[in-house]
């Protein structure tokens, strides 16, 4: 799977997803633009992709903020010249009881995890129109199709971004603009980690958690980082408006077990 000549922008760099995401499509050839709000954790990305910084640029964005978003697209347009695939990873998660969100909640939890990927791919897709094709892989959620209870924002963000995907693979299609979508299930990231807070034993529930799953492990980022490269590559190229569940067969065997 050869990405060389490619120029690929990764929100949400800095960390889980994103970072597995960034190594490995830099690893596979393409040229990267590691995205994250924290511009020392994009930095560290992208040092590990390539010290000398010519195959990669670190920015630091809020890609739920419309200037933030411009300026990080100025200034990957200025490095690269040209975006040939987007990976709109970048997202948050707020655990609470539904009548305990506030205003503000909810629109930083769509802001982050859905307006982003229309500002990113709003600024995206022109570069690609001009190089006469492109892709953009966004990343949902399982919790769009069967939530875990007590993330509505969350999941109401997710399941937009798989009507957004159907709908932006329908318009974008005439352009040789592939849009699609990857589900994850339970995949070991910092945000996973943060979800454990409140677990009285963190292990025991995480052992639990492995043996509800068919697959018996919990998913690494660099699971969905393949995913992300199938879709990304020619070998997916009659491959556009999907939503691809990659969860170790979570799907099939729920509900998941409750922590303690």
């Amino acid at each position: 799977m050869d990405l060389s000549g490619k120029v690929a922008v990764v929100s949400g760099a800095g960390a889980g997803i994103g970072r597995g995401v960034a190594r490995a499509f830099a690893a596979h050839g393409a040229r990267v633009a590691a995205v994250d709000i924290d511009l020392e954790t994009a930095r560290e990305t992208a040092a590990g992709i390539d010290a000398s910084g010519e195959e990669v640029l670190a920015v630091q964005a809020d890609v739920g903020e419309e200037e933030s978003v411009d300026a990080a697209f100025a200034a990957i347009a200025a490095k690269f010249g040209q975006v040939d695939c987007l990976l709109n990873v970048a997202g948050i998660e707020l655990y609470r009881e539904f009548l305990d969100y506030s205003s503000a909640d909810w629109d930083r939890q769509l802001a982050v995890n859905l307006k982003s990927v229309f500002l990113c791919s709003r600024r995206a897709v022109p570069h690609m129109q001009r190089g006469g094709g492109g892709c953009i892989v966004s990343i949902a959620s399982v919790q769009a199709l069967a939530t875990t209870g007590r993330i509505a924002p969350y999941a109401a963000a997710k399941g937009g971004i798989i009507a957004m995907t159907r709908d932006m693979a329908r318009e974008l299609g005439t352009a040789n603009i592939r849009v699609n979508a990857i589900c994850p299930g339970v995949i070991e990231t910092p945000m996973l980690e943060r979800s454990f807070t409140d677990t009285a034993d963190r292990d025991a529930y995480i052992d639990k958690l492995k043996k509800a799953l068919p697959l018996g492990r919990i998913g690494a980022p660099a699971d969905i980082a393949h995913a992300a490269l199938f879709l990304s590559s020619d070998y997916a190229s009659y491959v556009t408006g999907v939503a691809l569940v990659v969860d170790g067969g979570m799907m099939s065997r729920l509900p998941l077990p409750e922590a303690d």
